[in-house]
């Protein structure tokens, strides 16, 4: 399908390379952006589905070729501000998932640098912090992230979540169920 979609976009150019009118040449270049990127979006929408069919386990066939997808679309359409970083958050979330969390802290920055009008920007300044926290172990860079977070959305509610997790970053499981625990006996403000 991939390669279908390439060929007739190169197609597309080199006929309306040879066209003398350049307004039209635009014109059915755009035309055929589009189609492009409609027929892309069904195409994920599809494996979404099928990826995500059984709730408790991904599908690991249609894994890869949904993650390619993600990231052929972002390469195709920086400009599209509406999928693109979506694609982009889910390509992370599933980078994390199989176990790579450089990658998805990769999609996570170019979300934040590219498109920082992105609804979800604070949840992913946070998940950067906690990627580095709970899979990489380093916390120097987690709370990095986590203060940069607080900086940059201090309103708002991942930048609380960052709060409570700069108190407890550096702690040990013995220290952090302590904590926990001596946290469950405080009276609550009501």
């Amino acid at each position: 399908m991939m390669k279908r979609v390439l060929g007739a976009v190169l197609f597309l150019l080199l006929i309306s390379s040879c066209d003398q009118n350049p307004k039209a040449a635009s014109e059915v270049t755009l035309k055929s952006n589009m189609e492009i990127r409609n027929e892309m979006v069904a195409e994920i929408d599809s494996l979404e589905t099928i990826f995500y069919a059984d709730t408790f386990k991904m599908n690991t066939e249609t894994g890869p070729a949904l993650m390619q997808l993600y990231t052929d679309f972002a390469k195709m359409f920086v400009g599209d501000k509406e999928k693109t970083p979506e694609y982009l958050y889910k390509a992370a979330a599933m980078s994390r998932g199989v176990g790579l969390p450089m990658k998805a802290i990769k999609f996570y920055d170019q979300i934040l640098m590219d498109y920082p009008n992105y609804s979800r920007c604070p949840e992913v300044a946070f998940l950067i912090g906690f990627t580095y926290d709970e899979d990489l172990k380093k916390p120097d860079l987690a709370k990095e992230a986590y203060n940069e977070l607080i900086s940059r959305f201090p309103d708002d509610y991942w930048a609380q979540q960052a709060r409570y997790r700069l108190e407890t970053v550096d702690m040990t499981d013995e220290e952090l169920i302590e904590y926990f625990m001596k946290k469950n006996t405080e009276p609550k403000d009501g």
